[in-house]
């Protein structure tokens, strides 16, 4: 997908999908363009992904809003108790997506909803969830609090977090952007990376 810094209204409406597009329902479809020229709420699309062995992993987050798509991705450090656990990596996506958030709003916006295809996402941020390693109950806390704090510095703003369900999973661009890029820079080699 092609990031663009500006928003265009002249010429076609992209097509995210391809010859896909026909499989899609016409709802589906005005859900994402909905989203994509959104002048009032920013979208975060967030995801990780980690490879084979379980001991590296990377995140990244999509913003959208204005017909543009900015993605970032970042290589994280995973804690020893945390290995192969590929929710300690949904968990730093959504607090990636929190803490960058700032730099992609402006005085129009109204809302900004992150997304999370983490099943439990509601549990976590009312504290339901019961997480028996030390590293995600302090990822958890962490979102709590940083949630709590961007909320109480933005009040103009509302801003949640969602589940991504499976049904707006499939064929979201946005949520594939995030994916890619999240794999993409796993797949890169180690050396390339600066510490």
């Amino acid at each position: 997908m092609k990031t663009k810094s500006s928003v265009k209204r002249g010429g076609r409406t992209p097509n995210f999908w391809g010859r896909a597009k026909s499989k899609l329902t016409q709802g589906f479809k005005d859900k994402i363009y909905s989203q994509y020229y959104s002048e009032e709420t920013l979208y975060i699309y967030c995801d990780c992904s980690m490879n084979g062995e379980g001991y590296r992993m990377s995140i990244a987050c999509s913003y959208v809003q204005r017909g543009s798509v900015t993605v970032s991705s970042h290589i994280i450090d995973l804690p020893s108790d945390c290995r192969g656990k590929n929710i300690y990596g949904e968990l730093e996506a959504l607090l990636a997506g929190l803490k960058e958030f700032e730099q992609h709003i402006d005085r129009f916006n109204e809302n900004v909803i992150i997304y999370s295809d983490v099943d439990h996402i509601d549990h976590i941020f009312s504290t339901q969830a019961t997480f028996k390693i030390d590293s995600l109950m302090k990822q958890q806390k962490a979102l709590i609090q940083l949630l709590n704090l961007k909320r109480s510095e933005n009040p103009d703003l509302n801003i949640s977090v969602e589940y991504l369900s499976i049904d707006f999973k499939n064929y979201n661009p946005f949520a594939k952007s995030a994916h890619n890029a999240a794999r993409k820079l796993l797949n890169m080699p180690t050396s390339s990376f600066c510490r």
